[in-house]
C-alpha cells in the first residue's frame, strides 16, 4: 500500500499551483513568466536533492538532464519557445521521485512527455477531421512522398537503427524510439559540426559502413519486412501528419501587419533581386535532410520569432516591390502550459493507480 508522506503532498500542491498560474498566463497573456518558473524549479530541485535517498537523487538528476535535453531540442527545432522548455523542466522537478521510482535509470520524465503530447495529438486529430480538406491532403501527400524524400529518409532510418543498436549494446541502455531519436540527433549534429559535412552525407556514409559490416543481419526477409513496415509508419506519422499540421496550424498575415514574436512557417528565399517563400518544416530530425537541396533563408527562423529589425527589412522589400507574396504564413501559437499541467497530473494519478 502506498504511503503518502508530507513531501509528496507538498509536491502535488506545488504542481497544481504552478499548473494553474502558468496555464492562465499562457492562455490569456500568451506568456510564461520566468520568475514563476524559477521559483517552483528551485523548490523542486532543492527538496529532491536534500531530502531523498541516494538512489532517488541519482534518478532525479538523470531525469533532470533528460528533460533539459528534450526542452532544448524542442526549442532548437522551433517546436516551442524557451519558456515552454523551462516550464517543462519545472514540472519534471516537482514530480515526487518516491512516487514514481522504479529503478535508478527509470525515466519517469518520459511519461510526463508522453502524457503531455497525447492530449495534443487527440485534439490535433479532431481538428484534422473537421478542418482539413481533400485538397490539403492531396497537396501534402505530393510534398511528403517525393522520391528523393523517401530515399533520404530510408537511408537515414537505415543508419539510425544501426547507430542506436550500437549505442544500446555498448552502454547497456534500454532505449525506446524517442530516446533513440534524441541520441541520434545529438551524435549526428555534433559530427556534422566537427567534420563540416552535411547531415545527409553522414547518413549515407553510415549506411555504406553498415552494408559492409552488418550484411549478415540486413539481407534477410524478416529484417526487410520489418524495415519497410517501420519506414512506412514513420513517413506517414512524421512526414505526412506533421507536414499537414504545420501548415494547417498556420495563418496568413499581411506583411504590413507583421508583429515582433511571430514565427514564420516559411523561409524567405532570395532569387535574383526579388524574394519568395518556401515551406520550412523541420519538426523532426529527418526533416533537416531537406536542407541538402533547399536554399537557406535570408531571415533566420528562431524560436523567439521575428524581431523588429527583421520585420522592417521584410516590409521594406515589400514596399520596394521585391516580395513575390503579399502575406506570410505565421505559425499559430499553441499554449503548451495547460497540456504540461495535464501531463504532470496524469503522471501522479497513474503512479497512484500503479500501487
Amino acid at each position: 500500500m502506498l504511503d503518502i508522506n508530507l513531501k509528496t503532498l507538498i509536491f502535488i500542491f506545488l504542481i497544481v499551483i504552478l499548473g494553474l498560474i502558468s496555464s492562465f498566463n499562457d492562455i490569456k497573456k500568451r506568456k510564461i513568466y520566468n520568475k514563476n518558473v524559477v521559483i517552483f524549479l528551485c523548490f523542486g530541485v532543492t527538496i529532491n536533492l536534500i531530502d531523498s535517498f541516494y538512489e532517488f537523487r541519482i534518478n532525479f538528476l538523470i531525469n533532470f538532464l533528460f528533460v533539459f535535453l528534450i526542452g532544448f531540442l524542442l526549442w532548437h527545432v522551433n517546436f516551442w519557445n524557451a519558456g515552454d522548455g523551462k516550464l517543462f523542466l519545472a514540472f519534471s522537478s516537482l514530480i515526487p521521485v518516491e512516487l514514481v521510482f522504479v529503478d535508478i535509470f527509470h525515466l519517469y520524465s518520459y511519461d510526463l512527455l508522453t502524457y503531455t503530447f497525447v492530449p495534443i495529438f487527440f485534439l490535433f486529430c479532431i481538428f484534422m477531421i473537421f478542418q482539413v480538406t481533400k485538397k490539403d491532403i492531396v497537396n501534402t501527400l505530393k510534398e511528403s512522398f517525393k522520391p528523393m524524400i523517401i530515399l533520404n529518409v530510408a537511408i537515414a532510418f537505415f543508419s539510425f537503427q544501426w547507430v542506436i543498436q550500437f549505442v544500446s549494446d555498448a552502454f547497456g541502455l534500454r532505449l525506446n524510439l524517442f530516446l533513440s531519436a534524441i541520441i541520434l540527433f545529438l551524435i549526428f549534429d555534433r559530427m556534422e559540426k566537427i567534420l563540416n559535412m552535411k547531415l545527409i552525407k553522414l547518413f549515407y556514409t553510415t549506411a555504406l559502413i553498415r552494408l559492409i559490416f552488418d550484411s549478415g543481419n540486413i539481407f534477410s526477409s524478416s529484417f526487410l519486412s520489418s524495415f519497410v513496415y517501420q519506414l512506412i509508419l514513420f513517413l506517414f506519422f512524421v512526414y505526412f501528419l506533421v507536414y499537414l499540421a504545420y501548415f494547417e496550424f498556420g495563418v496568413h498575415v499581411d506583411i504590413p501587419n507583421l508583429k515582433p514574436g511571430m514565427n514564420l512557417c516559411e523561409k524567405i528565399i532570395k532569387e535574383g533581386d526579388r524574394y519568395t517563400v518556401k515551406p520550412d518544416v523541420k519538426i523532426s530530425i529527418f526533416m533537416f535532410l531537406n536542407e541538402k537541396i533547399n536554399k537557406k533563408g535570408v531571415i533566420e527562423n528562431k524560436p523567439e520569432g521575428l524581431s523588429r529589425i527583421e520585420i522592417q527589412k521584410i516590409q521594406e522589400w515589400n514596399k520596394a516591390g521585391k516580395m513575390k507574396v503579399g502575406a506570410l504564413l505565421i505559425q499559430k501559437r499553441i499554449p503548451y502550459a495547460p497540456f504540461q499541467f495535464i501531463g504532470a497530473l496524469l503522471v501522479i494519478i497513474i503512479s497512484f493507480l500503479r500501487f
